[in-house]
């Protein structure tokens, strides 16, 4: 993953459309879709050296990255906030990878997923590219699901047995294997003992 930073500090012109830049920093997630991740940020500091806006881009690789510079709607942007006078520094650099079974700089919700009165729960995670999973228990039973993403279920820990919803065959998954889901689907799974699953969705 690269993470690409730029810094604004804006001219007496810029401040003055300090929030259409804004709107348009903002949307360059919806405009250009390989675009993992975009955080604009406003800053606060009073220091001479501080400059006045953030915008932190994640995307797959550097040749995505070179795609995102020459993307027409991204050039649109860059030449408004040219015209304005603006100046800007740029830190571009590869992302540390997470250490296998952990999670990078991700967010976790805190409000737990419950299914089946509970006896299947998970908890969201956000890492720090934009994607999402959810890591969770289940409980022994029988249980079905269907799904809008494309997933890629993990069990941790435990044995359960799988029917997709397009396929006759039910196949046994233990503790370090996975099975994958099409999107637009679901699936029958039949929980044999207590399970630890992290569920990855996939775009």
């Amino acid at each position: 993953m690269i993470k690409h930073i730029v810094f604004f500090k804006l001219s007496e012109e810029g401040n003055k459309q300090r929030d259409l830049i804004l709107e348009k920093l903002n949307s360059l997630k919806d405009d250009i879709d390989f675009v993992r991740a975009l955080e604009v940020g406003v800053n606060f500091a009073q220091e001479d050296r501080a400059f006045d806006i953030s915008l932190t881009v994640i995307v797959n690789s550097k040749e995505d990255l070179n795609k995102y510079a020459k993307h027409p709607k991204h050039i649109l942007v860059v030449e408004f906030i040219k015209s304005l006078g603006t100046e800007s520094k740029v830190v571009d650099y590869e992302m540390e990878k997470s250490r296998a079974g952990e999670f990078g700089n991700a967010t976790i919700i805190k409000k737990a997923n419950q299914y089946f009165e509970g006896s299947v729960t998970s908890r969201t995670v956000i890492e720090s590219d934009g994607s999402t999973k959810t890591l969770g228990i289940m409980m022994p039973g029988d249980y079905t699901f269907t799904t809008q993403k494309a997933e890629h279920m993990q069990i941790l820990a435990g044995r359960v047995e799988v029917k997709l919803s397009d396929d006759s065959n039910i196949e046994t998954v233990v503790g370090g294997e996975y099975f994958e889901v099409p999107a637009n689907s679901g699936f029958d799974i039949k929980v044999l003992e207590v399970s630890d699953y992290c569920c990855t969705y996939i775009d």
